[in-house]
């Protein structure tokens, strides 16, 4: 496996220990020499390949934990038709699928690359191997740095930093606490969500343009020329809705088709798009114009799905995308959801 394409988890902790040594380490020496010789023996860890010292001075379980949770709600957003769970079940899916998969590849990733600065994938991956090594954070560097602040026992410090490759901005945020072993510990660091989001929407305008012919291929298969929405009520305690949209689509294939599959999207206040896949069997569906309904449930813990419950949806906030057609005899049309080699 080449290392330029090393998991999620190792490009965002060298970006941290990148952080560390440059911008932070400087401004935190007005916080005395303690926290300083953390930051620094937390970089000498990784350069040594000390992994025992690395852990000393930086909570890897915690840290990872917490991007696990962070990244997750957002694929289990993104990429999880929510029809097909119940809040129950997407708990029980997170905990115990998604979750541990995640930790048990970034903790050995990490660790592997630490002791001995590189990381091998096994032939088969696992969803989260297949994840990490498609993204694209080893892409950053850092543009500006917070001033520290200590906040009790608590000292916060931050770092905004630039995606050279798809040419966006994002922040994360660190905190240290005093440890009686090491001084003081990094024991957070935050902000993963926040570049997973940027970084999907990134993409999304990078890959317009590679996907334009492929587009115009399949409009002329299903183009969806209107939609009509109205909402529903969703689990049985009533914290959640469903957005039942009627999609009007002009249907011309000279081949039998399958399955059309895309993407709902709502765009927040703030202009964060959220994504929500649907599925449409088309097996012995008539040509010509014709109406589909697809659902989706708005999350009460998604900033986007909370602004449509409790203010309602404009249509100018909602956007239908078809990212595949699927034929009968196994062929396809896809747009590209990643970046050629």
């Amino acid at each position: 496996m080449n290392t330029k394409n090393f998991l999620t988890a190792i490009g965002i902790f060298l970006i941290l220990i990148g952080v560390m040594g440059l911008g932070i380490y400087y401004n935190l020496q007005k916080f005395g020499n303690k926290p300083v010789h953390s930051l620094r023996a937390a970089r000498e860890a990784i350069e040594s390949h000390d992994l025992a010292t690395f852990k000393k001075y930086v909570d890897t379980d915690a840290i990872i934990e917490n991007a696990a949770r962070e990244i997750l709600t957002v694929q289990i957003n993104s990429e999880i038709l929510p029809t097909a769970y119940s809040m129950d079940e997407l708990q029980t899916r997170y905990e115990n699928q998604l979750k541990p998969d995640f930790m048990k590849t970034a903790r050995a990733a990490l660790d592997e690359y630490i002791s001995t600065g590189k990381v091998t994938f096994p032939d088969n991956l696992s969803d989260a191997q297949k994840f990490f090594i498609k993204s694209a954070v080893t892409s950053c560097e850092i543009k500006d740095f917070g001033t520290p602040y200590l906040v009790g026992n608590v000292m916060t410090a931050s770092a905004i930093l630039y995606n050279t490759q798809l040419k966006f901005s994002f922040e994360l945020e660190l905190q240290l606490e005093p440890s009686a072993e090491v001084n003081w510990r990094i024991t957070s660091a935050t902000g993963f969500d926040d570049y997973y989001n940027a970084y999907r929407s990134a993409l999304r305008r990078k890959l317009d343009s590679l996907n334009a012919p492929i587009g115009r291929q399949m409009d002329e298969v299903f183009r969806v020329k209107s939609f009509k929405v109205k909402s529903s009520d969703g689990d049985e305690y009533g914290f959640s809705k469903n957005l039942i949209i009627t999609l009007k689509a002009d249907v011309y294939s000279a081949k039998p088709l399958a399955k059309v599959v895309g993407n709902i999207i709502i765009v927040d206040k703030s202009g964060k798009e959220n994504f929500t896949p649907f599925a449409i069997d088309m097996i012995g569906a008539a040509q010509g114009v014709q109406n589909f309904d697809v659902t989706k449930t708005l999350n009460p813990f998604i900033r986007a799905d909370v602004d449509a419950m409790r203010h309602g949806l404009r249509k100018k906030d909602i956007h239908i995308e078809v990212t595949e057609i699927i034929f009968a005899d196994g062929s396809n049309l896809k747009l590209l959801d990643r970046l050629p080699e």
